[in-house]
């Protein structure tokens, strides 16, 4: 084990996540790719979910801003439920705010048609990403 961790750090790899909530999760992150300093002259709006530059305090006050009309409660909890794990999965969401998937599926939709939260790679193996 203390070679993998030898690797990762001469790679300047960021030291996997490890979690534990129902199951055992281990989440790699990839190398921040350096930037050229150019820019293609378009934002493309993505967010990674959890970003190391912002608190999640920061991220809601954008999401906020950026929302044409209120946030709800609950869809306030499944933001932040992404931002902290962006492979959430609706039924996880559905028992940790304590309402049924369908009403998950709802407060999604509504995210999704502000264009504040995407799926990405599929539905099944795929992950959620916040758009700033």
């Amino acid at each position: 084990m203390k070679l993998f961790f030898l690797v990762m750090e001469s790679a300047k790899l960021p030291e996997p996540q490890f979690k534990t909530d129902g199951m055992f999760t281990v989440v790699f992150q990839r190398a921040e790719e350096k930037s050229s300093g150019k820019s293609s002259g378009k934002s493309s709006g993505k967010s990674s979910g959890k970003s190391s530059e912002r608190t999640w305090a920061e991220t809601k006050e954008l999401l906020i801003a950026k929302s044409p009309v209120k946030i709800g409660k609950s869809a306030l909890k499944i933001l932040e439920m992404v931002y902290i794990n962006q492979f959430i999965t609706i039924p996880e969401m559905a028992k940790r705010l304590g309402i049924t998937e369908r009403a998950v599926e709802k407060n999604i939709r509504n995210l999704r048609n502000q264009n504040l939260v995407i799926r990405k790679e599929g539905e099944r193996s795929g992950y959620w990403e916040l758009l700033l």
